[in-house]
């Protein structure tokens, strides 16, 4: 006997996104929001303050928007300054999509 396909599946999240041409934004505000939490993880690890970070960033509104993680036109240097601040490098990558079957 064969399984019959599940006549409630849809399109692929991503495909939706897609479709709504939001695709790009949400993918930067989720590398964002990674960023953000894995940088205030490390802050609590070594133990260092925001003010430490504003003052290697020499801004208070630039620190207040690499925190920010709706905020994603922080520059590279930026964002590799802050995380200087807590003992990391700042990494990127290229990964390729998956493809829709």
């Amino acid at each position: 006997m064969r399984k019959k396909s599940n006549p409630n599946t849809g399109s692929s999240f991503n495909d939706f996104l897609k479709k709504e041409g939001i695709e790009v934004e949400v993918a930067a505000r989720a590398a964002k929001k990674t960023f953000v939490y894995q940088l205030e993880k490390r802050m609590i690890a070594t133990k260092t303050n925001k003010n430490k970070v504003r003052k290697a960033l020499g801004s208070p509104t630039t620190t207040t928007r690499v925190f920010d993680e709706d905020y994603t036109s922080s520059s590279l240097d930026t964002l590799t300054k802050a995380a200087s601040v807590v003992g990391c490098e700042l990494h990127i990558s290229l990964v390729p999509r998956k493809i829709a079957k």
